[in-house]
């Protein structure tokens, strides 16, 4: 997932960075390892294969079909040492957010039909089951196991990890984790994914790994926006992002006063403020627009243009506050021309009239239903004088008392840190969560960032929660079947105020419906606690 639109910027900003498998053919190019983070195959071939009503028929058709794809990808890179194959486990609470907000979307927009002569898929496969601790994840743990566990000989290489849904973790950071253990700095690394993720990743690793390539199949879309020279073909056809070669851009991009490739870590940094799974954006600060070029201007004028100056401490990683405040500061003082400047985007779509005559042309407009009604933007309409309260009011339904802004801003502040840590170093806090789905305004952060070097967020002992309890908590209840009779027996008698089947949608400052907000019952550390204790005394 990561930053919308990322994958979109670079291909938009850095073409020359992509490769074809041929190039790599032509130079004789050696892979020695092969990183898949594998749970966007089971989509792809969940998209790919005909649904039938036996459903456990249709479970092996995508099993064997992820399978399949996997050997594929090893015999296409042919890589000489290692294959690590993971998918993803139990993820940190933040992430868990995350997927509540968007296993409740999918269930809003299969219950929806843009044609009404074509009656709905009464009895569908649920795509909530590609959820650690489901029968159909423990059944493909089960068979990858049996089929790439001692096969080392058979597919040529000389060691082979499968890492399931049965092992916690995101596939990705199960990945990057086993980089920064082991000593490959020289060697060839192919990582099967392309969101902005794994790209953000995979800069933060460079240390670590010189020559990283990030690959998978274009979509029709981004395929329509390759060049010429590398575009195939052939639809299935992989492409490669060189990551050495983008920092290389993105150091150029930045105008600095020296070239020290340490200043990429700061640019990541700075995306954070785009939004990411785990924070939102900026409303004045969007990747579509003028989000990434801003924030690079105003950090070439306040930090780069000093050599040995940066967002990231060289010496111990950590954040240096000072430096964050010396960027917002500038953020701040222009906020709000840079909302008015979006605004006025914005308004241009009053001018297009959607047609609403077919399916496609009614999904459409569906789709563009934030950009078409735009009620809390116009309420908040920072042309008005007082328009940061309203701000508060409409989006956080609270008014920004001190107490308020003080817990907003450091949970923020808190968010920051999390996600750096968790993106360069591992999970610190697999219970840290952001609170709110907008973030505090860039003048009322600046107030609460600190002059000093401080950490907001403490190494804790690893704990990840238990499958079920992500189940229970990322579920919307009418797919609580997944789950066993007895837990949800247990749920439907303690905790149904955690669980709703009708709910409102936010999509203020959105582009498009999938980046809306689905208005939720908060689920309680305490309620989580009190899970925990139940399940592992019922079920462990």
């Amino acid at each position: 997932m990561g930053i919308p639109s990322y994958f979109s910027h670079i291909i938009r900003n850095y073409s020359n960075i992509i490769r074809s498998l041929k190039y790599f053919h032509e130079t004789s190019y050696q892979f020695q390892h092969l990183f898949m983070d594998c749970n966007s195959i089971i989509y792809d071939a969940v998209h790919s294969i005909e649904q039938t009503d036996n459903f456990s028929q249709y479970e092996d058709e995508i099993i064997s079909s992820v399978i399949d794809k996997i050997k594929d990808y090893i015999y296409i890179i042919k890589p000489t040492d290692t294959v690590f194959i993971a998918f993803d486990g139990v993820a940190p609470l933040a992430k868990m957010e995350q997927q509540r907000t968007r296993r409740h979307k999918t269930l809003f927009l299969s219950n929806l039909s843009f044609d009404e002569s074509t009656p709905k898929h009464k009895n569908k496969w649920n795509t909530s089951a590609i959820t650690p601790g489901t029968e159909f994840m423990e059944k493909l743990s089960k068979k990858i196991n049996y089929e790439f566990t001692l096969k080392e000989k058979q597919l040529g290489v000389k060691k082979i990890i499968a890492s399931t849904s049965q092992e916690p973790g995101e596939g990705e950071h199960k990945l990057f984790d086993y980089l920064r253990k082991n000593d490959l700095t020289h060697d060839n690394i192919a990582l099967y994914g392309l969101d902005s993720d794994l790209i953000m990743l995979s800069i933060f690793h460079m240390n670590y790994c010189n020559n990283i390539y990030n690959f998978r199949e274009a979509p029709e879309f981004i395929r329509n926006s390759l060049p010429v020279s590398v575009k195939s073909n052939d639809a299935n056809e992989p492409y490669f992002l060189d990551i050495e070669h983008l920092c290389k851009n993105i150091l150029a991009e930045m105008r600095c006063v020296d070239n020290d490739m340490y200043r990429v870590y700061d640019y990541v940094f700075l995306c954070f403020f785009l939004g990411n799974d785990f924070l939102p954006h900026f409303p004045s600060m969007n990747i579509r627009t003028h989000g990434i070029s801003t924030l690079l201007d105003i950090y070439t004028k306040k930090i780069g243009n000093i050599p040995n100056n940066f967002l990231i401490n060289k010496e111990n990683h950590h954040i240096i506050w000072k430096n964050v405040r010396k960027i917002i500061k500038e953020v701040a003082d222009s906020e709000e021309k840079y909302l008015l400047q979006e605004y006025e985007l914005r308004r241009k779509y009053d001018r297009f009239k959607f047609q609403q005559t077919t399916e496609k042309e009614k999904e459409t407009m569906f789709q563009n239903v934030p950009i078409i009604y735009r009620n809390q933007e116009s309420y908040i309409c920072p042309e008005a004088n007082f328009w940061e309260s309203r701000y508060y009011k409409s989006l956080f339904k609270s008014q920004p008392t001190n107490k308020f802004m003080k817990d907003l801003c450091s949970n923020y502040l808190e968010g920051l840190e999390w996600v750096f840590k968790y993106y360069s170093k591992g999970c610190y806090d697999w219970q840290w969560k952001y609170n709110y789905h907008y973030p505090p305004l860039f003048k009322d952060l600046l107030q609460h960032i600190p002059h000093f070097e401080t950490e907001f967020v403490k190494k804790k002992p690893e704990q990840s929660l238990l499958p079920i309890t992500q189940l229970s908590y990322v579920l919307p209840i009418t797919n609580h079947h997944l789950m066993p009779k007895k837990v949800q027996e247990f749920l439907s008698k303690f905790y149904s105020h955690n669980y709703v089947k009708d709910y409102q949608f936010e999509w203020a400052f959105c582009r498009y419906f999938w980046e809306s907000h689905p208005v939720l019952p908060e689920i309680s550390n305490s309620d989580i606690k009190r899970w925990e204790i139940y399940y592992r005394e019922n079920f462990c």
